[in-house]
């Protein structure tokens, strides 16, 4: 019997994994066995799994190693260095999965049979279209083949949508035992990729190497497309990328939330019609929100949308550069319709028509139809023909909003020329003697190829209002860097290493009801508040060292004090402080929790007074180096390879609510936080950094001004980022008011939370 391995959570069964599972009951012999690893689901869900006598099933979440991996890298989730655009090739979590439920059946399996026979793992957006038995998979796999994959020329590692191993010999059960080590001691993220497709072939090339006998199933294939270029094709297709979502009739991907979108809804607040026009409808999503802001002023609106839906391809998708998976016509249709049946109830009329296929020839069809609307939103195909002609369409509109004109970002990195259509376009409407103007509005929505990514506004009609003046302020983004060399702090890291001798205090543990209470520095602290909420919850207190000497004045001894600071004691600290100071007066109960990046004189400093110095390992510049665009770990720091990295921010502050993260704390109360300068004097206006910019800038936020500086607006920016994290578990109380962190914590998710006795009154 040949035997299959595949894993899938909760939203991939939804959308793809189910259609696979079905055709598996319609189409396999029972000479050939599934075993499926799901993750994440209720037992709701699974009892609705599809049965047979050859699919067993089991939960993912039941492998120890898996959970705790996870927990371990939840900070290498492809959002690396705190970007917001999400890069799969930089995902260690989302490809994790497909591991462990691979090697933990491999390795049974070899463990339990001296010759296991065939495993092969099959991705689960695969669908089987003919009966398939053993006979006819045996003439695809060699039977002197230790190792069966999908080679392709075009990138440098193999389609892993399947993968046989010949468990007969060895050298297939070394393979994977070596997979799965590389990621139970986190070894992943030191690839220049994250993804198992990547790891993966850097292991086969060195089993090549040393003899084991591998075939390719696609020796000459073009593209990427290995798997339908090879004899499994004949019996199977594979939704690869983009396409598994053609699988769904009822769901839609999830929506993509970018700072510019809401500049979107502004415009329709300002300029909308009673009829919207969108190119490129995909999910339905930025029709929700166009509509919604259109009724605060109006009480109907009518939307016209266009896209390829399950007409797309994957060869469309590179000519018009689309990256975003696609929706059935149905689905999306169905996601409208429920909003307009909630619109009516708040007596609200939303309708809308849905057209299907290539926005240059479905435009020109509808022509009557469109030619009623005012307003239109232009994000469908980007290829400069498909652009062009959806202007042309729509250019009666007296408003047209293009999404994706591109710029710069500060590490002077933009999109390939190929991609930059729509800056073409806007570049031709700067013809002084044309009627209308166009404007690209602020953003610092950063693309994963490099650059950002803008709306541009076209303003077709004379006498049509200004802008909102929210829509032209350009947002002050501080980009941090390390504050010393990477070399010095290479070595501060290597010398630390050996200069303190307690390590292992930062690992992952089990969530805990306790409160962890973060004190950082800014002078908004009431510390008679600060006392009744350590006494009232009990909580553990950790600090800064700015804050310290502070909470020793007042009577309160914090658990500790955490350290991040790779500049040497000696020093003037960002506050005008002799760093040395901070440390006068040292409790013998405090736990000094110093990075190692931490400037060896600090360590060295603290040792000198107390034995109460534990080490960890923070994630940063200096631990990563470039490496065509990826980031790995420099070989040169000395750190164990399964270390539990402390993110979070710029600053220790932030890294405290990391670490007490990780150490299971759940309940979070920050001091401190404030991000601002209370006054700035005439004198201190002129005051300059080392780069000759201003040292103290003024910055708005909820209607309120506030002077900082980069390193506390980089801090607020943290901030920000943190409080609107909707997948962080925690209950998070900021205390101090009229900071620049309050009005940004007052505008998040976390502030919109609501207790469970507030839903119950509203019931």
């Amino acid at each position: 019997m040949i035997k299959f391995v595949t894993s899938f959570s909760a939203d991939g069964y939804e959308r793809y994994a189910r259609n696979m599972l079905e055709s598996v009951v319609d189409n396999w012999y029972k000479d050939l066995h599934l075993t499926a690893y799901y993750h994440d689901c209720d037992e709701e869900l699974v009892a609705s799994f599809p049965q047979a006598k050859n699919i067993e099933y089991r939960n993912l979440n039941e492998v120890e190693d898996m959970l705790a991996y996870r927990d371990r890298m939840s900070a290498y989730d492809g959002t690396a260095n705190g970007t917001t655009a999400y890069n799969w090739r930089m995902d260690a979590i989302k490809w994790c999965h497909k591991v462990y439920a691979l090697t933990t059946y491999a390795l049974e399996l070899a463990d339990k049979e001296a010759e296991a026979g065939w495993l092969c793992w099959l991705d689960a957006d695969t669908v089987t279209t003919k009966p398939l038995s053993q006979s006819k998979l045996e003439s695809i796999l060699p039977e002197r083949a230790e190792l069966v994959h999908l080679g392709r020329k075009d990138v440098d590692y193999s389609e892993t949508s399947f993968i046989g191993f010949n468990l007969n010999y060895d050298s297939p059960i070394y393979i994977l035992a070596d997979l799965r080590g590389c990621y139970d001691i986190g070894e992943v993220v030191s690839y220049r990729e994250w993804h198992d497709g990547f790891i993966f072939e850097r292991l086969l090339k060195i089993y090549t190497a040393h003899g084991m006998r591998v075939h390719n199933l696609s020796p000459n294939v073009d593209g990427l497309s290995a798997f339908q270029n090879s004899p499994l094709s004949q019996y199977m297709t594979h939704y690869k990328g983009n396409l598994k979502n053609q699988l769904s009739d009822t769901s839609v991907s999830p929506d993509v939330n970018m700072p510019r979108y809401r500049q979107l809804a502004d415009l329709v607040r300002t300029y909308g019609s009673d009829t919207i026009v969108e190119v490129g409808t995909w999910n339905g999503g930025r029709a929700i929100e166009m509509a919604l802001a259109s009724f605060e002023t109006k009480d109907k609106l009518h939307y016209i949308g266009f896209d390829l839906f399950e007409n797309a391809t994957e060869e469309l998708d590179q000519l018009e550069f689309n990256g975003k998976p696609h929706n059935k016509l149905t689905a999306v249709s169905v996601r409208l319709q429920q909003f307009a049946d909630k619109m009516k109830e708040q007596g609200k009329k939303f309708t809308y028509k849905l057209h299907k296929g290539d926005s240059k020839k479905t435009l020109v069809k509808y022509k009557k139809a469109i030619s009623k609307a005012n307003f239109a939103y232009i994000d469908g195909g980007h290829s400069d023909a498909t652009v062009k002609s959806d202007y042309e369409n729509l250019k009666h509109c007296d408003v047209i909003v293009f999404n994706n004109y591109f710029t710069k970002d500060i590490d002077d990195n933009i999109v390939d020329e190929t991609q930059q259509s729509i800056n073409r376009l806007v570049h031709s409407f700067e013809d002084p003697n044309r009627k209308g103007r166009c404007i690209v509005l602020p953003s610092q929505d950063r693309v994963r190829e490099g650059g950002i990514s803008h709306l541009a506004i076209l303003l077709n009609k004379d006498g049509l209002p200004p802008l909102p003046d929210t829509l032209t302020r350009v947002p002050i983004v501080v980009r941090p860097r390390d504050s010393m060399p990477k070399d010095y702090i290479i070595d501060s890291i290597n010398e630390n290493v050996n200069l303190i001798k307690k390590w292992g205090f930062i690992e992952t543990c089990k969530p805990n009801p306790e409160h962890a209470i973060i004190v950082s520095a800014g002078p908004s602290i009431n510390y008679i508040e600060l006392k009744d909420i350590i006494e009232k919850t009990n909580g553990t207190v950790f600090c800064v060292k700015h804050s310290y000497p502070k909470l020793i004045q007042n009577n309160i001894d914090p658990y500790a004090c955490v350290i991040l600071d790779p500049r040497p004691i000696d020093g003037i600290s960002t506050h005008g402080v002799l760093r040395k100071d901070l440390f006068d007066v040292v409790d013998s109960k405090t736990k000094f929790l110093v990075a190692s990046m931490t400037d060896v004189s600090v360590t060295k400093y603290l040792l000198d007074k107390t034995d109460q110095v534990y080490g960890w390992h923070a994630f940063s510049e200096a631990v990563q180096k470039a490496a065509n665009g990826k980031a790995e770990i420099d070989k040169k720091v000395n750190i164990p390879p399964d270390t539990t990295f402390v993110t979070g921010g710029t600053c220790s502050a932030m890294r405290a609510i990391g670490m007490t993260h990780i150490l299971g704390f759940r309940n979070f109360h920050l001091f401190g936080f404030d991000c601002n300068i209370p006054e700035v004097t005439e004198e201190m206006e002129k005051e300059k950094t080392e780069d000759g910019k201003k040292k103290y800038m003024k910055v708005e936020t909820g209607g309120k001004h506030f002077w900082t500086t980069g390193e506390l607006l980089a801090m607020a920016q943290d901030c920000e980022r943190l409080f609107n994290n909707k997948d962080i578990e925690m209950n998070l109380t900021l205390y101090g008011d009229n900071t620049l962190v309050s009005e940004v914590f007052r505008d998040s998710f976390n502030s919109d939370k609501k207790t469970y006795k507030e839903l119950l009154d509203q019931c």
